[in-house]
């Protein structure tokens, strides 16, 4: 076993241990000196004393100086101790969890940085790592990677259309009437959000612009209480909703005259008799005032076929929906 003395000797005293060691009975040739420097997350300790032995192993040994697989060593083990530093640092675990794996190492450097760069692992600019970066682990240790990028996300979304009112003469007061129908307009977003490991963490607006602007609904309201024809004020007891269509006498299939008699022109309506009496006065709006005198097999129920000069008002009136004012 070695011989342990705690202050430096002088060329002169070594033979004199030397010799004493001989006499004793030990042997051995020389007697050298081991500096030993353990570094540890906890700080540096430094082991310093004379020896007989040879290798670095029986120095280590004789210190009571363990040293574990994932430790680093600066010299060999089995290497002569000629009066070298021996330096042993000392290994800690560390896991390193990212989005998609975790990884479990050892590691004798303990800046994260330099863990992350064994692994091979590279951030990007945005990724963010806890503890950071230039920490220094005191132990056993669990690294986070959080991986970090923006990503553009266009959306679109409705624009409420306006309702606009406008007054119409032609509507008995208290009615209304859709004259445009509304459309919502479309508003496309331009966003950009901030993705960690994926998920959205934080997101904020590039631009919005106005891809289609919407379309007015445009409602007629009357302002009417009498229809004047020929002088003569006209009031209504009741309005109809109804389906609208357009006819004109062709002589080649109309003998002129309406199922009451009376001459097919311009203001005269075929109804059914049911829904409308034969011979009453009707208001519809744009065509004007009309009497109820004909029927139609074609013309059941709230349907009303207005009557015209020529072939090309009807063909201009076409098919509509209107509300049917009946006079009192």
């Amino acid at each position: 076993m070695g011989i342990w003395i705690k202050w430096p000797l002088r060329p002169y005293l070594m033979g004199i241990v030397a010799a004493a060691a001989i006499g004793t009975g030990l042997v051995t040739t020389q007697i050298r000196y081991a500096d030993i420097v353990v570094q540890s997350p906890a700080g540096k300790r430094e082991v310093k004393f004379w020896t007989f032995h040879h290798t670095v192993r029986e120095v280590l040994a004789q210190a009571k100086l363990r040293v574990f697989p994932h430790d680093k060593v600066s010299v060999g083990l089995k290497d002569q101790v000629n009066g070298q530093v021996i330096r042993i640092t000392r290994a800690i675990p560390v896991t390193v969890q990212t989005a998609h794996r975790k990884l479990k190492t050892w590691t004798t450097d303990y800046r994260v940085s330099a863990v992350l760069s064994a692994l091979g692992i590279r951030l990007g600019p945005l990724d963010v790592v806890k503890p950071s970066l230039s920490t220094a682990l005191q132990g056993p240790a669990e690294i986070a990677v959080y991986r970090r990028q923006w990503v553009e996300q266009t959306s679109e979304s409705p624009i409420p259309y306006p309702v606009q009112h406008q007054a119409d003469a032609e509507l008995v007061s208290g009615d209304s009437v859709i004259l445009q129908t509304g459309a919502n307009g479309i508003a496309k977003t331009i966003r950009r959000i901030l993705l960690q490991d994926g998920q959205p963490i934080a997101s904020q607006v590039v631009s919005t612009v106005v891809a289609e602007p919407p379309r007015p609904e445009i409602i007629g309201y009357g302002t009417a209480s009498v229809v004047a024809r020929g002088g003569a004020p006209v009031t209504f007891s009741r309005r109809i909703p109804m389906i609208a269509t357009a006819y004109w006498p062709n002589p080649a299939w109309s003998g002129g005259y309406t199922a009451t008699g009376m001459r097919a022109q311009y203001g005269v309506v075929a109804v059914d008799p049911r829904v409308i009496p034969l011979g009453s006065r009707v208001y519809v709006p744009g065509y004007g005032m009309a009497i109820a005198a004909d029927t139609g097999s074609a013309i059941v129920g709230n349907r009303i076929d207005l009557c015209f000069n020529t072939a090309a008002q009807a063909v201009d009136w076409g098919v509509r929906e209107v509300n049917v004012y009946v006079a009192q």
